[in-house]
C-alpha cells in the first residue's frame, strides 16, 4: 500500500513503471521528471479490472469517485 507521494515515486523506481506526481516534490534516486511543455493539463483517470477483488483498489476508486462528485 502506498501512503504518501514519496512511496509512490519509490514504487516507480522498483517496478520500472511510469508515474505522475505533484510538482515540487523531490525525486528519489535515479528517477527523473520529464515536463510536458506546451500542453494543457489533463484529467487523471483511474482504471481497474472488473474481476479485481482487492479491497484497497475498490476503496480507492470509491473515494476518488466521491471526491470527484463534490
Amino acid at each position: 500500500m502506498v501512503r504518501v507521494v514519496q512511496e509512490c515515486l519509490q514504487a516507480v523506481l522498483w517496478n520500472s513503471t511510469v508515474g505522475s506526481a505533484p510538482l515540487g516534490h523531490d525525486l528519489p534516486g535515479n528517477l527523473i521528471a520529464v515536463p510536458l511543455v506546451g500542453m494543457a493539463p489533463s484529467r487523471v483517470v483511474a482504471v481497474r479490472n472488473d474481476g479485481d477483488t482487492n479491497p484497497l483498489v475498490r476503496s480507492f476508486i470509491e473515494i476518488a469517485m466521491a471526491a470527484y462528485r463534490h
